[in-house]
């Protein structure tokens, strides 16, 4: 007997029945099978997930209908036969195991397509039942509905592959790293800036590999690690800020010369991961090529700051360098130099040979300047045929000369430009600092006035400066101010040289001649003001009032004399290249032009050399107009005779240099009757300038020159004595 209250121990047949309730109560989807394939047991949570009741199972070998359409084993089956081993592989390959749980009992799952709501994944269970003699006596399976662990898997996968395929597919190059700094992203975009496979980054840690030739943080390291500012500042010092768009990132900008697609300029961007928790889950990076902006603003800030033609220093960039300079020799109290260079004969290039080749003579002369200096000092070419040279620390006033002396004559050397042997000096200026000046702007002015002494000095040498200079600066820098106003204030005036026929003596012309009645220096000759307008452009509208009043007074000279009358006027070279002269002097005719008057433009040989082909056209469209057309001092140019063939010029004018030689035993007579001999075989007239002896106007009217003009005549007058001289001569 048993104690009180014990309960007693169940008899066989109310346990096989506590059994059977227990199986058919347990929420786990069960079935039995006995030694003979017989369901036994098909609980009513079976018959839930199966929609088969168990009257129509149990006491049957069909185990297998609520799950296949054809008969074939179940797992159960298998283990009662003692075939699982051999032939699980063939029924659930794949999607089997052993259990983990249960010692012998196996575990596979699997979709039934038929079942309701579009079919089941089950997962299935199955053990043996044993007796007490260890003998199989049957088999238990237990299922467990698990299709939407399946489907919320499969969303999952899904949005896994649709993340992985936005990702792959965006054109903006990122990857991902986890909160273990592997990388599991590396888009294509990524791969193709970088030039680094996913395979060799995808699962590792080793993301610097594609950045940087040695183990360091990339951005997003940093930013998965907790945004530590002073270890982004210590890394992209100068080149980071937090971005102003997505709260926790990072934006900065490097330069990568090694990326295996080549060298590189990326602004990135690192941006926090965070799971759901709100913990960290890694970071992205996006990366941006920006390499053609960046080389762009190089080109920009190269174009702001070197010189396009010879790839040197520009005026800004000397500038630059001058001014840190000059604060380094204050601190250190060393010497500094600028030395100001002009070639000597480049004009003369430019307008016999052209733009081309005067261009390929400074880009050699360039290479050459720069050859002669020391390695850290700077080159600047700051205008056509100027360049400066800023020599850094010289030790002394003795190694300035010797650096300026070894330039000179390097840039002397000749130069073979388009089968063309050049030899072009050059004229220097130094200016030193501190004795010479204490800012760029005053050595730079200094500079230049001792290479105008220079070039005074005979060229192809060099100058330091000196008080002298500064003044000559200071008056120079007043003349062009003064000019500048000379139109607006009626300062210039015009005289007029006459032009006589030799056979005759008759006053056939004259030449307007352009002089500045200065208001505190009184009378400024040519000599001293047109160079300043030539270079300042000023010549162009002093130019244009030039030849309006001369041919507004001429045309009214030829009215009151009833008879044609020349009136001659010079052009400058940079007036004639002016865009627009035909018709500005079209214009002119127009108004004042017409009867008897005749205008007569005097250009000198440099001047239509400049640019051959272009001149020609220009004089064609001025011969077009009844214009005539002289060269002014034939013979000290160095023009092409077949080029002056070609010219529709009316006259030569000998220069006031060879008449001045006749008589003195410099060959003179031989000159002057070669240029009468040229024209005549041209057939173009002759005018001799600087006539002043009767033993000059005799030679000339021997040999045949046609007109002459000087002070044995006149010398040049105000229009009201030119006018009173034609009416004296008609009477």
């Amino acid at each position: 007997m048993g104690k009180a209250g014990a309960a007693a121990p169940l008899v066989l047949e109310d346990a096989h029945a506590w059994l059977v309730e227990v199986v058919a109560g347990t929420p786990v989807p069960t079935f039995v099978i006995d030694a003979g394939h017989r369901v036994t047991h098909w609980n009513r949570a079976l018959e839930v997930v199966t929609g088969i009741p168990a009257a129509d199972v149990v006491g049957t070998s069909r185990a297998w209908v609520p799950f296949y359409a054809a008969p074939r084993p179940v797992m159960a089956d298998l283990i009662i036969d003692g075939t699982m081993e051999r032939e699980v592989e063939h029924y659930y390959a794949g999607k089997y195991r052993r259990s983990a749980v249960v010692d012998g009992a196996w575990e596979a799952e699997d979709f039934f397509p038929h079942f309701p709501d579009g079919g089941k994944w089950l997962s299935f269970t199955a053990t043996a039942l044993h007796d007490c003699a260890g003998r199989v006596v049957g088999a238990v399976e237990t299922l467990r509905d698990i299709t939407q662990e399946k489907r919320a898997e499969q969303a999952r996968r899904e949005s896994e592959h649709r993340l992985a395929e936005i990702v792959d597919g965006c054109p903006v190059p990122l990857f991902v790293i986890d909160e273990t700094h592997k990388v599991t992203h590396w888009n294509r975009a990524c791969e193709a800036i970088i030039g680094v496979p996913a395979p060799e980054m995808l699962g590792t840690s080793d993301q610097w590999r594609a950045f940087y030739p040695f183990a360091r943080p990339v951005m997003a390291d940093l930013v998965a690690d907790g945004n530590d500012e002073n270890a982004i500042s210590l890394l992209y010092s100068g080149k980071y800020h937090p971005s102003a768009l997505i709260p926790g990132a990072w934006e900065a900008l490097d330069h990568f010369p090694h990326f295996r697609a080549g060298e590189r300029w990326l602004a990135f961007t690192a941006a926090p991961l965070k799971g759901l928790d709100g913990s960290n889950a890694g970071a992205v990076e996006t990366l941006q090529d920006v390499t053609a902006q960046k080389l762009y603003e190089a080109r920009l800030s190269h174009q702001a700051t070197h010189d396009e033609l010879t790839g040197l220093a520009n005026r800004v960039l000397l500038t630059d360098r001058l001014t840190h300079a000059l604060t380094h020799a204050r601190r250190d109290g060393s010497l500094l130099a600028l030395v100001f260079i002009d070639l000597d004969h480049f004009k003369v290039v430019n307008d016999t040979l052209g733009h081309r080749v005067g261009d390929e003579l400074v880009r050699a002369v360039a290479r050459r300047i720069a050859a002669s200096v020391r390695e850290g000092d700077t080159v600047a070419r700051i205008g056509g045929d100027e360049f400066v040279v800023l020599l850094c620390a010289p030790e002394s006033e003795d190694v300035v000369a010797e650096i300026v002396t070894r330039l000179i004559a390097e840039v002397s050397r000749p130069v073979m430009v388009e089968g063309h042997e050049l030899c072009v000096g050059c004229s220097v200026g130094i200016a030193l600092y501190p004795r010479d000046g204490g800012d760029s702007a005053t050595l730079l002015m200094h500079a230049d006035a001792a290479m105008y002494r220079a070039k005074d000095s005979g060229r192809s040498t060099f100058h330091f400066f000196t008080p002298e200079m500064n003044q000559r600066a200071t008056e120079r820098l007043g003349l062009e101010r003064d000019l500048r106003h000379a139109l607006d204030r009626e300062e210039l005036r015009l005289l007029f040289q006459p032009q006589v026929d030799l056979a005759s003596g008759r006053v056939v012309g004259a030449e307007a001649l352009l002089r500045w009645d200065h208001p505190r220096e009184g009378l400024v000759m040519p000599s001293r003001f047109i160079p300043v307008a030539e270079e300042t452009g000023l010549i162009v509208p002093i130019g244009r009032w030039v030849l309006e009043q001369a041919c507004r007074l001429g045309h009214a000279w030829a009215v009151d004399a009833g008879r044609s009358l020349r009136i001659s006027v010079n052009l400058s070279p940079r007036q004639f290249r002016a865009k627009g002269l035909a018709r500005e002097v079209e214009t002119i005719l127009q108004a004042h032009g017409g009867g008897h008057l005749c205008l007569e433009l005097e250009l000198t040989e440099g001047t239509v050399m400049h640019d051959p082909e272009e001149a020609a056209a220009i004089l064609r469209a001025l011969k077009g107009m009844g214009v005539r057309l002289s060269m002014d001092d034939f013979g000290t140019g160095y023009s092409s005779l077949a080029y002056l063939r070609d010219f529709p010029f009316d006259m030569i004018k000998i220069d006031r240099s060879f008449v001045d030689s006749l008589h003195r035993g410099r060959g003179g007579e031989a000159i002057v009757r070669a240029v009468v001999g040229l024209a005549r075989s041209l057939d173009l007239g002759v005018i001799a300038e600087g006539v002043e002896t009767e033993a000059q106007k005799d030679f000339l009217t021997r040999e045949g020159c046609d007109e002459m003009q000087g002070f044995l005549f006149s010398r040049p007058i105000p229009a009201g004595a030119f006018l009173n001289l034609l009416r004296t001569a008609a009477t």
